[in-house]
């Protein structure tokens, strides 16, 4: 039997017929995680790795527009975002965290 433990509070689960377990999760109301923040966390991850300059531009373009559009009150501009994304997409390894960083910002814009 396995143990399986949760760092924050689990809302549900289901059960499959295949043996899998999909458990949904959910941030509590103080810890919300912004497209801004894991926009933070790409710049910080791609300075680390040996990726070119100009794919830093991109992810801190991003970085920039959420901010922007956060302090001004308004949408962020999606075709700037999901373009600056689309540059850096192929710089990043499945392994490194990056690949999960730009699908989490895509997912504030419906995916």
């Amino acid at each position: 039997m396995n143990t399986f433990n949760f760092n924050g509070p689990v809302s549900g689960n289901a059960f499959g017929n295949d043996n899998t377990v999909t458990n949904h999760h959910y941030h509590r109301a103080g810890e919300p995680v912004g497209a801004r923040e894991l926009a933070e966390q790409l710049v910080t991850l791609l300075r680390e790795l040996p990726a070119d300059t100009a794919v830093v531009t991109r992810a801190r373009a991003v970085r920039d527009e959420l901010a922007a559009a956060e302090e001004e009150g308004r949408p962020a501009d999606e075709g700037r975002v999901r373009t600056a994304l689309a540059a850096v997409e192929p710089y990043v390894t499945v392994g490194s965290g990056g690949m999960a960083l730009v699908q989490g910002i895509l997912a504030f814009f419906g995916g």
